[in-house]
């Protein structure tokens, strides 16, 4: 990703509201699923800083040369602020609820949400979209909080099927509803860069729950999230 495309995600990244409260109770819900990431401790930037050092150095690259003196702690900025934010649910972004007073019962539709997670096996990155829908009881959310979510569980070492369980359980315990439908389709770079090399392939996982898992709404929601000619 070009340089300055990055600090525009990096800007639009920081320029948001956070509810640490609600992200520990999602923590809670889903370690409790058995569906969390191996998280062990908080991150710490110095001592992600030195281990980019001593990567660097072990791959025989001179870390005093002026054009790499600075990259351990620019690789530790962008891991810790970044790449892997989600792994810090302080970050969990803060979400608007509307109450639903004007009896919306039909399914709400997200479509094409882009973003950029990373292969925990590899760490080489996984790009994709993810197709999110939900039907509203008491609450409604603001369209943008679904991208957040996403986002959120995409930044940081994971793998697909996980990251869509999250989605799924974190909608479904926000909107405290069961019909939840989350899918996500990815290119995965330690695919197409390594092994197979298969630079066509597409991955697909999905979840369904409540009035998504009957076979009519199964099959609207997927015919909503194929490409479109």
């Amino acid at each position: 990703m070009p340089l300055n495309d990055l600090i525009k995600e990096y800007i639009k990244m920081k320029n948001y509201e956070k509810n640490p409260k609600l992200g520990y109770e999602l923590a809670a819900e889903l370690k409790r699923l058995g569906i969390d990431n191996p998280i062990k401790a908080g991150m710490d930037q110095e001592v992600v800083s030195q281990s980019v050092h001593s990567l660097l150095s072990a791959l025989g690259i001179a870390c005093d040369d002026e054009s790499i003196q600075k990259t351990p702690d620019r690789v530790a900025r962008f891991f810790t602020d970044e790449l892997f934010y989600g792994l810090n649910y302080d970050n969990f972004p803060k979400i608007t609820f509307n109450h639903n007073s004007y009896g919306y019962n039909e399914p709400v539709i997200s479509r094409n949400i882009s973003f950029k997670s990373t292969c925990e096996h590899h760490l080489v990155t996984i790009s994709g979209k993810a197709f999110v829908a939900y039907m509203p009881k008491d609450r409604v959310i603001g369209l943008s909080k679904i991208n957040r979510i996403v986002d959120f569980f995409a930044r940081r070492p994971q793998v697909q099927e996980r990251a869509t369980l999250q989605i799924f359980h974190a909608l479904k315990y926000i909107l405290q509803t069961d019909d939840i439908a989350v899918m996500i389709r990815a290119t995965h770079h330690c695919i197409t860069m390594r092994g197979v090399s298969d630079q066509n392939v597409d991955n697909i996982t999905y979840q369904f729950g409540g009035k998504f898992g009957e076979p009519v709404m199964k099959k609207e929601f997927l015919d909503l999230a194929k490409d479109k000619e």
